[in-house]
């Protein structure tokens, strides 16, 4: 018995009750379901998210290069079968647009593209206990999960990149991947929230997840790397530092579910901020 939307269902490979696989990334944030980027939404304005619902996420070249660096290290079979590289960058280029239409049910990277995820991906297996990882023996990489969740009723849906010995792995891109730069990614990007809120999905479906760990790389040379963990609660954090931790993710999460919730049930139409109605202070 799964939760999963019946298109998903239908058309995908069940490799655990709730876990799915082989679901492409656009078909997985169209389908029904609260992710973390929902939740990020909702935590400005229940407008906000009807605002992300009805523009949906286009692929950028930022959003193929993070892609295809993920394919390339998680499922490399599929990134050579799936990506070509264009013969230029210019996309006005007759040659480009007509190397595209050869291709129509591939993803198209520039050159430029195709070279940085190579280096990245370079740098990340030469990162023994990176490379460690990603060549253990595990078919749950690039997965997608739906559940319900028992407090609100809503379904929720994740997609970690690679679960293996109880443990969620997320790959990130980054300017700066020295531990004190991205504990303020962690903050900007609300990566916290997205670890909080993947183990708890996971734990949905009965996976026993002890673990999050992101494995970081940078986007320009060197591509340095490195692997962190997030501290379990706020008095875990280093003064001075913003608080990461899992206990805030979940408190973030739990807020905008309930917020959604209250905002679905209500009989009023508002869907502004919560003090936009009266004069406050600032």
């Amino acid at each position: 018995m799964t939760d999963a939307p019946k298109n998903i269902i239908d058309n995908y490979e069940q490799v655990l009750p709730g876990v799915f696989a082989g679901v492409p990334i656009m078909e997985y944030h169209s389908e029904d379901g609260i992710s973390k980027s929902n939740i990020c939404e909702i935590a400005k304005s229940p407008a906000h998210y009807k605002i992300s619902l009805e523009a949906p996420q286009k692929e950028t070249d930022s959003l193929l290069k993070g892609s295809g660096l993920h394919d390339s290290c998680l499922l490399p079979d599929f990134y050579s079968k799936h990506y070509k590289v264009a013969p230029t960058s210019d996309k006005r280029t007759k040659k480009y647009i007509e190397f595209a239409k050869k291709y129509p049910n591939h993803s198209i990277i520039t050159p430029k593209i195709a070279n940085d995820i190579r280096e990245m991906r370079e740098a990340i297996f030469n990162n023994p206990t990176m490379k460690d990882v990603l060549d253990s023996d595990t078919t749950l990489r690039e997965v997608s999960i739906w559940a319900k969740d028992p407090i609100t009723g809503m379904l929720l849906k994740v997609r970690p990149d690679m679960i293996y010995s109880g443990v969620i792995f997320d790959i990130k891109t980054t300017i700066a991947p020295h531990k004190e730069a991205f504990v303020y990614s962690c903050r900007d990007w609300h990566y916290h929230v997205q670890a909080s809120y993947y183990m708890y999905v996971a734990s949905l479906i009965g996976m026993k997840i002890d673990n999050f760990i992101f494995l970081v790389v940078g986007n320009h040379p060197p591509y340095l790397t490195a692997h962190y963990d997030l501290p379990s609660t706020k008095e875990e954090i280093k003064p001075g530092f913003p608080d990461i931790s899992l206990e805030e993710g979940e408190r973030f999460y739990r807020s905008a579910l309930n917020k959604y919730k209250d905002y679905l049930e209500s009989e009023d139409d508002w869907d502004g901020l919560e003090y936009g109605r009266e004069l406050v202070t600032l």
